[in-house]
């Protein structure tokens, strides 16, 4: 429909002009709107559909040394191949990816219990749950094509790999007035470098929001002093 709207441009209209600040550089920005800590599919996910709008300047770091290489949860129900349609990657997914049509029950053989036997077989997805199937795909697939979106956003963004959150303050003042529409930044974050070549070296972000997407074993949620309730493994 853009090209309806505005008239026919040439170039693919998946990328986006750039329009913001260009995230081409390994230094933090200072002060952030938006601190996203981790970069999973809960945090790409995040930065991916704020990476829409420039106005709003986020930023995403990630303990680990770069992008997952290896997948750790594959299955993707239908429900999140919905998501994906949303941010325009869905048909990428469904190329690549195992399609799950039914699920196959086994038991040992009673007639000979070295061997199995089919006991039974169900339709994976009941009908009219969704337009999309249940399919599997490497989880680190599924990121590169969040950081597409990212790389191809109006704010260029990109995670910031190798920075491992190590304290987190929260100004209660200031974060009374972000609450009444204040332009302030009443969050601190101390992140430390874990590159060989600046390791140890401490930057400071100062966010009107932070949002914890690292995992079981969140720093955003010990520096607040929380717990978690659920297993972590």
């Amino acid at each position: 429909m853009q090209f309806h709207l505005n008239g026919l441009q040439t170039g693919d209209p998946a990328i986006h002009d750039a329009n913001g600040e260009s995230a081409d550089t390994d230094r933090l920005s200072k002060e952030v709107d938006v601190l996203i800590v981790g970069s999973g599919p809960a945090g790409l996910t995040l930065a991916a559909q704020l990476s829409a709008f420039p106005e709003i300047k986020t930023l995403i770091v990630e303990q680990k040394d770069g992008p997952l290489k290896l997948g750790q949860a594959d299955g993707i129900a239908c429900r999140t191949m919905e998501m994906f349609e949303a941010f325009g990657f869905s048909e990428r997914v469904l190329k690549e990816a195992c399609w799950i049509s039914e699920t196959v029950f086994w038991k040992p053989d009673e007639t000979n219990r070295q061997n199995i036997v089919r006991s039974g077989r169900i339709q994976d997805t009941e009908d009219g749950l969704s337009e999309f199937p249940h399919v599997v795909l490497n989880q680190a697939r599924v990121h590169d094509f969040y950081l597409d979106v990212m790389r191809h956003s109006p704010s260029r963004l990109r995670p910031h790999y190798s920075r491992r959150l190590v304290d987190l303050e929260i100004d209660p003042d200031k974060s009374a007035a972000v609450t009444l529409g204040a332009v302030d930044y009443p969050v601190k974050a101390v992140l430390e470098r874990t590159d060989l070549a600046n390791e140890g070296e401490r930057e400071t972000v100062r966010a009107r929001y932070v949002v914890g997407c690292d995992g079981a074993r969140s720093a955003v949620r010990n520096s607040l002093g929380r717990s978690l309730h659920g297993d972590s493994v």
